[in-house]
């Protein structure tokens, strides 16, 4: 068993409730102690995990101060900011080193983002990493994918995607994110933990491949679009910040998959047993798909 008892997530937000929820759980079989969740708002936006027993801390990302003393006491900080807010993850690294957090888990929970500098958000992934080794912070990564249920939506029988739709992603749903996340911290001794990049798929599938599963088991043809890869350059060409081009770009050039079938750290819970991006569609959306990266609109941004 790990080492963990005391827990902290920055943000409550899509994946980051999801990561609460699972903490919450094993708070209650008695395998940690406490889960902090650190928000601008408080809690009173998420009674459902005040009444699980979440404890919420306000705080300023701005106030090195208020960081530091919300952190108390911790010693796992899990960051779930995404979006702009993906730089206060400094402020926040700052703060837990200055508390005493013994292991960091910056917001990744995404495509690799080693050495990545094609985007701003990319860079700052990775930037985050570079701070915290500077800092002497360890540090628990996890390169998930996009998340199935958070990129595929309903819209009137329309599929939309960019690149030719041949190339194969890793998918991983958000509760089996929390799910993995939750176990490894929690039964991983604190050594195997430290530095370490988890690379893990729900499921390995291309968008053609999704489309085509979810028309013959759900009896829906869908109507598809795509973006060729020159009209996603294009796009990049006159606004290099489009994240939802530059990801459907990366994802076209291979840049959707988290690891070598040997590099996946899925065999470190035989029984996680996750989703497949086809169930997950199915069971998310009834009636239509639309294959676009949805946008969030949390403050800071949250995963």
């Amino acid at each position: 068993m790990s080492a963990f008892k005391n827990f902290a997530v920055a943000g409550a937000g899509n994946l980051g409730h999801f990561i609460i929820t699972e903490l919450l759980q094993l708070k209650k079989n008695g395998a940690i102690s406490t889960v902090k969740v650190l928000t601008r708002t408080g809690g009173s936006k998420y009674p459902e995990l005040v009444e699980l027993g979440a404890t919420f801390v306000e705080v300023q990302y701005e106030d090195p101060a208020s960081l530091k003393k919300a952190l108390a006491g911790t010693e796992v900080v899990i960051s779930t900011i995404g979006g702009t807010g993906l730089a206060t993850q400094a402020q926040l690294a700052n703060a837990s080193k200055d508390a005493g957090v013994q292991l960091f888990v910056p917001s990744e929970f995404g495509n690799p983002t080693d050495g990545k500098t094609d985007h701003a958000i990319f860079s700052t992934k990775d930037s985050t990493k570079k701070h915290l080794r500077e800092l002497g912070l360890p540090f628990a990564a996890f390169y998930t994918g996009p998340f199935p249920d958070f990129v595929l939506k309903p819209q009137n029988g329309k599929a939309a995607f960019g690149g030719s739709g041949d190339v194969p992603i890793s998918w991983t749903s958000m509760p089996d994110i929390a799910r993995f996340v939750s176990h490894v911290l929690t039964t991983l001794p604190k050594k195997e933990l430290e530095w370490r990049i988890f690379r893990i798929e729900g499921d390995r599938q291309s968008f053609n491949n999704i489309i085509a599963s979810y028309e013959q088991r759900t009896g829906t043809k869908l109507e598809v679009t795509k973006r060729s890869r020159a009209e996603l350059e294009a796009t990049l060409k006159e606004n290099p910040s489009d994240f939802v081009t530059f990801l459907l770009w990366e994802w076209d050039l291979g840049g959707g998959i988290t690891g070598k079938p040997e590099e996946l750290s899925n065999n470190l819970w035989p029984e996680w047993n996750p989703k497949s991006v086809v169930d997950v569609a199915i069971e998310g959306i009834p009636i239509a798909v639309t294959l676009v990266f949805r946008g969030d609109d949390s403050e800071p941004k949250q995963q």
